[in-house]
């Protein structure tokens, strides 16, 4: 599998890649192919990862498999926020957030950004099983670029809804 390093510098050099790997999975950008979805849960290739989550964290699975090409978490952690949690089925990245009262989003979460054992802890375990956050610069570009059916790479890789959650 073609894993990528999170892009954060020149958009058409890594828009080609994005492409490339979103191709790989659903074959056709243009007219793409969700077929792989059930067999990814089936396979639950992250199974150990989130093993090691529950540890820790209480987790609520919250994939749905007609929309999703993510596998989707509800993590809670003591007294603090809950979180949103998004690993793709497409290639090894992932989408953190905290969730608010509100049922708001936070931006993503990034090691970078955040001083929170909490946080920190959970992204420990992501990196550690080649997992690699995205950050919301990245999941707002749109792939393929000035196509008619290109969309933010957000929903190529997690959840095809209209906007991102966070926006």
């Amino acid at each position: 599998m073609d894993t990528l390093p999170a892009p954060k510098h020149h958009r058409g050099k890594c828009g080609k890649k994005w492409i490339k790997v979103l191709e790989g999975k659903f074959g056709s950008l243009e007219t793409p192919d969700y077929s792989f979805v059930l067999d990814e849960i089936k396979k639950k290739p992250y199974q150990q990862m989130m093993d090691e989550v529950c540890k820790e964290f209480s987790v609520k699975e919250d994939t749905d498999e007609n929309y999703d090409v993510s596998f989707g978490y509800i993590l809670s952690f003591l007294s603090s926020n809950d979180f949103l949690f998004r690993v793709s089925m497409i290639a090894p990245f992932a989408f953190l957030a905290r969730m608010h009262l509100d049922g708001s989003t936070s931006k993503p979460i990034l090691r970078e950004f955040t001083h929170d054992e909490a946080e920190l802890e959970l992204i420990d375990v992501v990196e550690s099983h080649g997992v690699s956050l995205l950050d919301a610069n990245t999941l707002n570009m749109l792939v393929p670029q000035a196509k008619k059916y290109s969309k933010p790479l957000y929903q190529w890789l997690f959840v095809d809804e209209e906007k991102v959650p966070w926006s």
